[in-house]
């Protein structure tokens, strides 16, 4: 009996009427007990209904808990079984297959492009072309342009998670550069492919701990992580690379961290081919201090033979001819700032700023352990600076010195002065279209007192010079990204640059790029087209 009823029948009592079944003959009246008694019975009648209704739902309840409860445990013994027959066939992987291939990057550099010259002709330069830049390669000038190399970096990296949270990272870099404009190059004089980088990294070993919690190891053939460099002249700062293996990230207090490396190169790995130096390499033990910015470096090497390498023949791949007195140790100490976010505390921007010593082998500053041709006294004082200031949302200023003076460097008693400034500025005409400009302007006083070279089977002397050079370049740019950003690649640059020098630097050798035939001082042109890329 449902309320509705229940509603309907007690309506009727309390009215007075008699309820009459449908099916009655007659209508029969009943008293007001009668009545209630009757409305009682069909009261007491619809209780029992409820009560029945509601012992049904509690056992549907409880039927449906029991199998909840059946599936639950079915699931918890499956999970069981999978664990039990995971465990089984990890004890018949190896180790290694366990971890995941958590990334993959690829990664480059590469620029290219055409350089000619106000004749037409193949045009000379590069950001090494004056005189000074023979000492070491390092006397670099605004490289916008003025290259006429092809020149590109690849660089492929894999990533490794593992379970127990550790990870690896493995890096190959090819690279090939290329003076030939011609779309295929069979010169090997000219084209130079090279697998720069071939190393692995491991991290957040569990075994670490402590100052070394964060620590990650790392062997084979790399570019140290904490070099540096002045793009705008193709210039490093600081460039450590070989063979070997290190631990980056030894972390003494939150601020304080320091990274180790031990590298091996041999002298003859820049081009020279004029003796096996396989056996003679050149040892060196790094350690790189950090805090809040600074970054102190210093520098042990030990070259066992290279002493003993005296035929007359250069390490460098120059034509130069060496010294009886080579060193076979050197020493090598940089102090670094770096400020990613100010241009030297005055505005929004960023700058750094290095000062190098070195003596031996380690008298160059800008490759340390590079140069096999250095004297034993060998001594260099070296200063580097850039930073980049954006002006506004149209201009951004990029400058950049470098000084570097020398004593006692190929001969006892020569010395090698050299400073370069340069500006790099980039003025936004609209979102995908910008001019640049260049100004670079070197000074050099060189005196190799009796350094001499291979010119053709005869020996000749490098000359005392002193004097200075310039290059104005001038490149409307079309690029992507952010416009604004003087650093933002790719880039598409047509230019025109000039560039001079004084007289006097003509005679600095007869194997030198300045007072060749077409090239010498009273002013040269160069023309052309440039792809840069980075990313």
């Amino acid at each position: 009996m449902n309320k509705i009823s229940l509603h309907a029948a007690l309506c009727c009592a309390l009215a007075g009427g008699a309820f009459v079944p449908m099916n009655s003959m007659a209508a029969v009246k009943l008293t007001v007990e009668q009545r209630l008694e009757l409305l009682e019975q069909r009261l007491n009648q619809a209780e029992s209904d409820v009560k029945n209704a509601q012992a049904s739902a509690e056992t549907a309840q409880q039927q449906t808990r029991l199998a909840e409860r059946r599936a639950m445990e079915a699931e918890q013994k499956l999970a069981q079984q999978q664990a039990q027959t995971a465990e089984i066939q990890g004890a018949t992987t190896p180790t290694a297959s366990k971890g995941k291939a958590e990334d993959f990057e690829f990664s480059g550099y590469a620029r290219s492009g055409m350089l000619v010259n106000g004749k037409g002709r193949g045009g000379r330069g590069g950001p090494g072309v004056s005189p000074a830049s023979s000492i070491g390669g390092d006397a670099h000038v605004g490289r916008l342009g003025n290259e006429k190399d092809n020149y590109v970096e690849l660089s492929f990296i894999k990533k490794l998670q593992f379970e127990d949270g550790s990870h690896a990272r493995f890096k190959a870099m090819l690279a090939d550069g290329a003076n030939n404009p011609d779309p295929w190059v069979q010169d090997n004089d000219s084209h130079h492919m090279n697998i720069r980088q071939a190393y692995v990294e491991m991290g957040d070993l569990p075994s670490f701990g402590g100052v070394a919690k964060d620590a990650t190891l790392w062997a084979g053939k790399r570019f140290d992580r904490d070099n540096f460099d002045i793009h705008f002249t193709d210039s490093d700062i600081v460039f450590l690379g070989g063979t070997g293996g290190g631990i980056n990230d030894i972390k003494w207090t939150p601020s304080l961290s320091s990274d180790f490396s031990i590298y091996a190169r041999n002298f003859g790995d820049l081009g020279s081919d004029r003796y096996n130096d396989n056996d003679v390499q050149n040892v060196m033990l790094t350690a790189n201090t950090f805090w809040n910015g600074w970054q102190w470096m210093i520098t042990g090497m030990s070259a066992q033979g290279n002493d003993d390498l005296k035929d007359n023949t250069s390490t460098t791949g120059s034509y130069a001819y060496r010294s009886d007195n080579t060193a076979k140790q050197g020493i090598y100490s940089m102090l670094a700032y770096h400020d990613k976010s100010r241009f030297y505390g005055l505005t929004e921007g960023s700058s750094e700023t290095a000062i190098q010593i070195g003596r031996g082998l380690g008298a160059e500053a800008r490759q340390p352990g590079s140069d096999g041709d250095l004297t034993a006294n060998a001594n260099t004082l070296r200063f580097a600076s850039y930073g980049i200031m954006p002006i506004n949302e149209t201009w951004d200023l990029a400058p950049s010195v470098i000084a570097q003076h020398s004593e006692d460097r190929y001969r006892q008693g020569d010395r090698y002065d050299w400073t370069t400034f340069n500006l790099r500025a980039s003025q936004a005409i609209t979102e995908n279209f910008a001019l640049l400009y260049e100004a670079s302007w070197q000074y050099m006083n060189l005196n190799p007192n009796g350094r001499t070279y291979n010119n053709d089977g005869d020996v000749a002397a490098y000359r005392a010079v002193k004097g200075d050079f310039y290059k104005l370049t001038f490149a409307p740019t079309f690029k992507v990204g952010d416009v604004f950003d003087i650093k933002a690649r790719p880039e598409i640059r047509f230019f025109a640059s000039y560039m001079n020098w004084s007289k006097e630097l003509d005679n600095y050798a007869m194997n030198d790029d300045f007072g060749s035939a077409g090239f010498t001082s009273g002013g040269n042109w160069n023309f052309g087209v440039q792809a840069e890329i980075w990313f």
